[in-house]
């Protein structure tokens, strides 16, 4: 005997709403091919239809009935994330607004239709902007309007629980005799940096400050700290769990070591993590200008791997101080320190590690001191150590990027004693921001040592990793952008 035939669930009528930020309306929308007649951006149509949705006979998209239609279901695939696809989208709507003014929503004037059949999704950019401006005798460049989509959605506000901030002391004897013996160690070869791999855990233990000053990451909920020449593993309270206070290749070291005008030393910066490997950016630290280079380390052991992958100069023109890594998007980030070319967000393969575009920066980061950067929710934030002096202090600042249209978005800002650095940032599991903050150091000496000047500016180890004390600053995202809100819907 045969099944009855199945049956599709009955159709019932549904309201829909068109969300721009905060409204949109003036589309065509058709069901089935039928004319809907729509009230301020709001229409009923039958649950099982199909929806195309026009402007002046453009054809946005053909899509599923579902209460609340925002920018994202507009694209030929629903991405909440800034994309190519959203800038044209967002081109057309802003260029036809009729007030020109995206803070009180998009409402699209009657229009006389472009050619019968167009489709957004087929347009190039030149072709949508001269069909933009045989419209309305405007136009909006693809990045212009994703920048624009950026301010209307990506604000947000972060607070820090400063009574949760995670001190780091160092006992600066233990990090002298390190010093000692480190200095020693270069006299018989300064081209190697054996010498700071000589550290017990219980002396690892003691000098927080130092292991754990340049940057970041979290594996899973476990962290990873950073500092110039290592790496650290901790617990969930950022005990050491595993030391590498010396993990800068040595492939990468010897060719630093051999530099003219003497031996120079790497520099490992804020590190990343993804899929189980661990990202570092090295650079020459005693000349920025020469070659740079990702090593890419096991995240769990913090073994080098044996693979590192030479950044192009012109893109590095001072260095690379960090790495983000986006692994849905199969990239990663990087820009140059605080030079003129701080200026564009170069955007890598993570598989090939080719260079696959350098983005514009709508805010150039030249004199920003950008020292660390994740990606989080699709969008890179970046630790800035400016030097700019606010009321007797240094300002510090938080951006938010978005790594498509170079969209640069100041979230925060915080000031500091002289001398203080703001260094790398990460996000845990729940989402709270962390951010190392570097107390400010004193020269030439803080004790009694058997080197004359162990912390002065000459070639020996200078630096912001002799500091007495860090913290480790945590911060709760407090509004969430609007982006979230309509993506949501």
């Amino acid at each position: 005997m045969q099944p009855p035939p199945a049956t599709s669930p009955a159709a019932t009528i549904m309201q829909v709403k068109l969300a721009g930020w905060p409204g949109l309306s003036g589309l065509t929308v058709k069901a089935d091919g039928l004319p809907v007649k729509t009230d301020n951006g709001t229409f009923s149509v039958n649950s099982a239809s199909t929806l195309t949705l026009e402007v002046a006979g453009i054809e946005l998209a053909a899509i599923k009935p579902k209460p609340v239609i925002t920018l994202f279901d507009l694209q030929p695939e629903r991405n909440c994330q800034s994309t190519p696809a959203l800038g044209k989208l967002a081109s057309l709507l802003l260029s036809l607004d009729s007030d020109q003014d995206p803070g009180n929503g998009i409402s699209i004037p009657p229009l006389t239709a472009s050619a019968a059949g167009v489709k957004l999704a087929a347009l190039s950019e030149a072709d949508l902007l001269a069909l933009e401006t045989r419209l309305v005798g405007r136009s909006m460049p693809v990045v212009a309007a994703l920048r624009a989509v950026n301010s209307a959605l990506d604000q947000e506000t972060w607070s820090e629980a400063t009574a949760q901030r995670t001190s780091f002391v160092n006992d600066m004897s233990v990090l002298q005799q390190y010093l000692d013996r480190v200095l020693t160690q270069l006299a018989l070869d300064a081209k190697t940096l054996t010498g700071f791999s000589y550290l017990t855990d219980e002396q690892a233990a003691s000098i927080p400050a130092t292991l754990k000053s340049q940057g970041l990451a979290f594996d899973g909920a476990t962290p990873v700290f950073s500092w110039r020449y290592g790496l650290q593993r901790t617990d969930a309270g950022y005990a050491p769990a595993l030391n590498r206070p010396l993990a800068l290749p040595a492939d990468i070291q010897a060719i630093y070591g051999a530099s003219p005008g003497g031996p120079h030393m790497g520099h490992i910066g804020d590190i990343d993590i993804a899929d189980g490997k661990l990202y570092a950016p090295i650079e020459d630290e005693d000349d920025s200008s020469q070659q740079s280079y990702i090593a890419v380390f096991d995240a769990k052991t913090l073994q080098y791997t044996g693979v590192k992958h030479a950044l192009p100069l012109a893109e590095h023109a001072d260095g690379v101080p960090w790495v983000a890594v986006d692994a849905p998007r199969k990239q990663f980030y990087t820009v140059t320190w605080s030079t003129a070319a701080a200026d564009k967000l170069n955007v890598f393969d993570l598989e090939t590690f080719k260079l696959i575009r350098s983005v514009p920066l709508q805010t150039s980061f030249n004199g920003k001191r950008v020292q660390g950067a994740k990606i989080y929710q699709g969008m890179l934030y970046a630790s800035a150590d400016t030097k700019d002096t606010v009321n007797g202090l240094k300002r510090k600042r938080i951006y938010k990027v978005d790594t498509v249209s170079g969209s640069v978005i100041e979230l925060l800002t915080y000031d500091e004693p002289n001398r203080t650095e703001a260094e790398g940032l990460a996000f845990g599991p729940d989402g709270t921001m962390h951010l190392m903050v570097v107390a400010p150091y004193t020269t030439p000496l803080y004790a009694q040592t058997n080197n004359a000047k162990p912390f002065d500016e000459s070639y020996s180890i200078d630096g912001d990793d002799w500091n007495p004390s860090a913290t480790l600053r945590h911060f709760t995202r407090k509004a969430a952008p609007l982006r979230e809100t309509l993506c949501g819907m």
